[in-house]
């Protein structure tokens, strides 16, 4: 008598219906989905605080740069490379010519120090930003303000102006 071959039974999970981003439901797996990110505790000395150098900061800045420009976030990738970062211990100080790029940099800041602090390995890492508006004058608009910014750089250029008799 032949034995009757024994089939195994498979189970497959059907994967949960994808949730349109403007719904109450979605709303609530986002809440949901945030509650159980918090779950996770995290101790805060445990954390490496590896001394960081202007460099490797630099380095890393570029490097984050690079990356949201590669995303397509090309004003992201502008407003970041506007000011260099200046490391004061564990502060990252950064100086903007308007609110605008401060506001929206303090939108993506979560992003960044993420990045920041996993690549130098120091958690300890705070971001500073200021706005001065004496540093928009370092920007040049109209053709007459390139020419005195060019000029500046290379006095040299009104003597050019001056011998072909151009015009601004």
């Amino acid at each position: 008598m032949a034995a009757t071959p024994v089939v195994p039974k498979i189970s497959i999970e059907k994967p949960k219906k994808s949730i349109s981003g403007l719904s109450l439901k979605s709303i609530k797996e986002k809440k949901e989905h945030l509650i159980r990110q918090m779950d996770v505790i995290i101790d805060e000395d445990d954390l490496p605080k590896e001394p960081v150098t202007q460099e490797a900061l630099s380095e890393a800045w570029k490097s984050y740069t690079a990356q949201m420009d590669k995303k397509g976030e090309k004003i992201m990738a502008s407003i970041l490379q506007m000011d260099s970062p200046k490391l004061n211990g564990s502060i990252i100080h950064l100086t903007y010519s308007n609110n605008t790029n401060k506001i929206e940099l303090e939108r993506a800041e979560f992003p960044l120090m993420t990045f920041l602090k996993k690549k130098l390995r120091n958690y300890d890492l705070k971001l500073e930003i200021t706005v001065n508006e004496e540093i928009a004058k370092k920007y040049a608009f109209t053709p007459l303000e390139k020419y005195e910014k060019l000029k500046e750089k290379n006095p040299n250029i009104e003597l050019l102006r001056k011998t072909f008799g151009l015009d601004i």
